[in-house]
């Protein structure tokens, strides 16, 4: 990388993570940034699908997406006495519906596929992270802001580690410049900043904060993992070019999508322990 492109990449991250620890606020900062983070994220995807041969419902796609995010909010604050359910029960026939009308009747099960799954990878997951932050309807964005800083701390750490030292790739097919050594610093500065949020929050245990901290960097693997097949797969080594420095907003929120359904079951398995 050269030094315009990291200090792009520099300032970019510095702007983003701001817009992020803003959105920790409040509820309605929160609710406004994620909505936003869907609706480019949701869009890019379909973008890219609708320049490698596929026809998703792009509208039908984001908007549900967007309205699925938005339920599970007003569900989880209680602000809605409407479960989550009454909006996920009529999504498959309103994608299947939207077929019908579809120009290209060949291609009418990989594009109800492809839009639904846009929907499930980008939205579903990230609805459950309104039942992490509402906690006895009290916004409380303590396991949030937990979860960014375990996955940016070893998203960095594993950069660097994988820099100077990446010699035994982690699955070359897919993301040549992964290394097991760029893993295995990222589990280190996640073990040291978890001693530290034990330290110094007072909450929870050291081993609860170990668990966290594992759950959220294996997890982030693969979903940086999947995201980097799916670019492979349509020859592309960028998602978009939105965020300066990073490519696209899938680009930055991969390893994102994928961490909050295990956070989200890893809290639920803890406190049914605890």
């Amino acid at each position: 990388m050269n030094k315009k492109n990291l200090k792009n990449r520099i300032i970019t991250g510095m702007l983003g993570g701001s817009l992020l620890l803003f959105s920790t606020l409040n509820e309605w900062s929160y609710l406004v940034v994620f909505v936003i983070i869907i609706f480019l994220s949701t869009r890019e995807y379909y973008k890219i699908l609708s320049e490698n041969g596929f026809n998703p419902n792009y509208n039908l796609g984001v908007f549900l997406s967007v309205i699925i995010f938005i339920s599970s909010f007003l569900y989880a604050s209680k602000e809605s006495l409407i479960g989550i359910h009454f909006v996920l029960i009529p999504i498959l026939p309103l994608v299947c519906l939207s077929a019908l009308y579809s120009t290209n009747n060949k291609e009418t099960i990989s594009n109800v596929s492809v839009t639904f799954f846009g929907i499930l990878y980008i939205s579903l997951s990230i609805s459950l992270l309104n039942f992490i932050v509402f906690t006895d309807l009290v916004y409380n964005s303590v396991f949030l802001i937990a979860t960014l800083l375990f996955l940016w701390t070893s998203e960095s750490a594993a950069y660097l580690g994988g820099s100077l030292f990446g010699r035994k790739k982690l699955f070359e097919s897919v993301s040549p410049m992964k290394t097991w050594e760029g893993v295995l610093f990222g589990l280190v500065a996640n073990i040291i900043l978890a001693y530290f949020i034990w330290k110094y929050l007072l909450i929870k245990t050291f081993a609860f904060w170990l668990g966290f901290s594992s759950v959220v960097l294996i997890s982030g693997v693969f979903g940086d993992l999947f995201e980097s097949l799916l670019k492979r797969n349509f020859n592309m080594k960028d998602s978009g070019n939105k965020l300066p420095g990073h490519g696209g907003f899938l680009d930055r929120f991969d390893s994102f999508f994928f961490v909050i359904p295990y956070v989200y079951f890893y809290l639920k398995i803890i406190n049914q322990l605890t």
